[in-house]
């Protein structure tokens, strides 16, 4: 019940995101953007779908590079499959998809799971590092045009007088938060939630140490970085589906697919809020809304379908491997 209700108020989220969004258009927006829907070259939309399955290939491959060095070689497609069955659980639940991959990974390839999940937090602790990175870039190339965005729409609700203010605030309070935690630290060190933090600790420092020991570390930060790179491409690719947007350049793409990717950090894969980030982003370079809104769509619909059709696949490959192993041991009894 608890699982069906956290899933149910995620949607519920995503849900209302749409509603909030649409429910701004007039309805010659609205009919703007179906109108994309339908002029749209959808060859571009194929070719970015295929760009994003092969980002979650690369993401295998750097996957199954962490694992090595702690004596782990797990093949190649049930490694992809659980990736992807990964994503499939993400828009369940956000995060779940962690869980859900190192568990099939550890039925099919015997990878143990505190293992895995030790690379994995590795993983998201590069992926982290980059996307901050990237952003910084992208605030640098784009910074007079988001100026401008932030000043003319925000102005009035924000008081960046006080912002100075705001910050301190914010400071003492994470003072006072620490000097609490040194005063209970001997009560704190026996509750259940600090030694699943110690445990979480444990686990990304023996990922930590799969890093170390890579035989290829060129490899993997190239790895790293071509993820980035193939969704940024997916990005700017959908940008040419549309008349309008076909001339914006792939450094606008950049800074559009680094905000989207806040969007599944909120609600399942994003639902609702990812559409509403890209048309909001792409208002700044004086897209319509509506224009904006179909490209989101799009590019929502190509993170989403190939985690669909191959986590199905991947769901059913696992379930099927699993019943065959259990009449294997049938037969043997």
């Amino acid at each position: 019940m608890k699982k069906a209700l956290r899933i149910i108020f995620f949607f519920a989220i995503g849900i209302a995101f749409i509603w909030w969004f649409v429910s701004k258009l007039t309805s010659t927006e609205i009919d703007q953007m179906l109108l994309s829907f339908s002029n749209a070259n959808y060859l571009w939309f194929v070719i970015a779908i295929l760009v994003n399955i092969f980002s979650v290939f690369i993401r295998t491959k750097r996957w199954q590079q962490l694992l090595q060095p702690m004596g782990y070689n797990p093949r190649l497609l049930p490694t992809f499959l659980s990736v992807m069955s990964g994503y499939l659980a993400n828009l369940a639940v956000p995060r779940l998809g962690e869980i859900v991959r190192c568990g099939l990974l550890k039925q099919k390839e015997k990878v143990p799971f505190d293992k895995a999940i030790g690379t994995v937090i590795v993983e998201r602790a590069i992926d982290l590092i980059l996307f901050l990175l990237i952003l910084l870039l992208a605030l640098f190339l784009e910074f007079n045009y988001i100026k401008d965005y932030i000043y003319n729409n925000f102005s009035q609700t924000i008081n960046f007088d006080n912002l100075k203010n705001y910050i301190l605030y914010f400071l003492l309070f994470l003072v006072l938060v620490s000097i609490l935690l040194y005063a209970f630290r001997k009560k704190i060190a026996n509750t259940k939630f600090y030694k699943k933090i110690i445990e979480f600790l444990k686990g990304l420092l023996e990922g930590l140490k799969s890093i170390l020991k890579l035989k290829n570390p060129l490899l993997f930060i190239f790895n790293s970085v071509f993820i980035w790179f193939l969704w940024i491409l997916g990005t700017y690719i959908i940008f040419l589906c549309f008349d309008q947007t076909e001339h914006l350049s792939f450094k606008i793409a950049i800074i559009t697919t680094v905000l989207g990717s806040v969007g599944p950090m909120l609600t399942p894969g994003g639902i609702g809020i990812f559409p509403a980030i890209i048309a909001e982003t792409l208002v700044i370079y004086l897209i319509a809304k509506p224009i904006g809104y179909a490209a989101g769509w799009l590019l929502w619909i190509v993170s989403q379908l190939g985690a669909v059709i191959l986590g199905l696949a991947g769901f059913i490959y696992f379930v099927q491997n699993k019943k065959s192993n259990e009449r294997d041991t049938e037969n043997t009894i």
